[in-house]
């Protein structure tokens, strides 16, 4: 991580500069630049343009959307991760008020489902309470509830699967869970620190490293839980079973960011960057084109500053980076 990549990353938008600032930086939250660039995101076009979509409500999108998978944007399901990614917290207003909403269609199970019929599955609860512990309710008692829920749907191989025939006591719980599906819900629990010594993410970060090493071997449940030739895309946001997010969970747990799978992969990612030390998004979502991580082969400041927060976390000594 060179100070020509800093600097660059300081002259980008502002969430960038914030997060640049914070966790590479490591300046504190109250220090005068990390404080103008968060006051700075919240007046980016951008930004505000995403919260001008807004219904009357204070959400995004329909009462449907919140159930389904697709569409990428404009709906509360992905947009509140991505401005949790961004910097923002429960302490904003505009923010809370999507956030009780979110709460509000959570089952008396105490996690998130699809719609209709609403159930809850381990994908959407993953990535909803992933989402709104970054925003500052990791402690919140309902938010709990989502974690309990997690932790009862754990497989006997580590993982976790959305199909309720493969659970503990299902006809199907002897196959291999679902990669994704895990890989979610450890994102989930990585944003909990008192769970980070527990059985339920130590096996499942052992099933996830043992993905790596049979990538190509094993075929796991889930559409999207292969480690191939996508796999190694750099591409955000992180709906997709792929190495930046696989690396930023992993990562989130000090036990085994020197292990050598996670080196392996880490190597694999920092490969791709140009000669300046920048990445390229390598996949993209269209619905997002209007943010660099949205448009495909120019370098772009988010996905280097994922990437070098990766590094950072992993790598205590420098890392041979792309061509010279």
């Amino acid at each position: 991580m060179n100070a020509g990549v800093h600097d660059w990353l300081l002259q980008g938008e502002p969430w960038v500069r914030y997060r640049t600032l914070t966790d590479l930086l490591h300046k504190r939250r109250s220090d005068r630049q990390v404080v103008e660039a968060r006051n700075a995101v919240q007046k980016h076009p951008l930004i505000s343009g995403l919260f001008g979509r807004r219904n009357t409500e204070g959400y995004w999108g329909t009462p449907k959307d919140i159930h389904t998978w697709w569409p990428r944007k404009d709906t509360t399901f992905w947009v509140l991760g991505v401005l949790a990614d961004f910097g923002f917290s429960k302490d904003d207003e505009s923010i809370s008020r999507a956030c009780e909403y979110v709460f509000g269609i959570q089952l008396d199970s105490g996690g998130f489902g699809w719609d209709p019929p609403t159930q809850a599955y381990e994908c959407h609860t993953a990535i909803l309470t992933e989402t709104l512990a970054k925003l500052g309710y990791a402690d919140d008692r309902r938010l709990i509830r989502a974690y309990d829920w997690l932790a009862i749907r754990h497989r006997q191989d580590g993982g976790f699967w959305c199909k309720n025939t493969g659970q503990p006591d299902g006809p199907r719980r002897r196959e291999p869970s679902c990669a994704f599906a895990t890989l979610l819900v450890l994102g989930a629990l990585a944003h909990n620190k008192a769970l980070h010594g527990s059985h339920t993410v130590k096996t499942a970060i052992a099933f996830l490293l043992d993905c790596w090493d049979k990538r190509g071997k094993v075929k796991y449940a889930g559409h999207d839980s292969q480690i191939s030739t996508g796999f190694g895309k750099l591409k955000y946001p992180f709906t997709d079973y792929r190495i930046l997010k696989y690396l930023t969970v992993l990562s989130e747990f000090e036990s085994v960011r020197q292990d050598h799978r996670v080196q392996e992969m880490l190597q694999l990612g920092v490969s791709k960057c140009d000669r300046d030390g920048r990445f390229a998004p390598e996949a993209v979502h269209r619905a997002w084109s209007e943010f660099d991580f949205g448009r495909k082969k120019a370098p772009s400041r988010w996905i280097t500053f994922l990437v070098l927060r990766i590094l950072a976390r992993l790598s205590p000594q420098p890392i041979a980076q792309g061509p010279s």
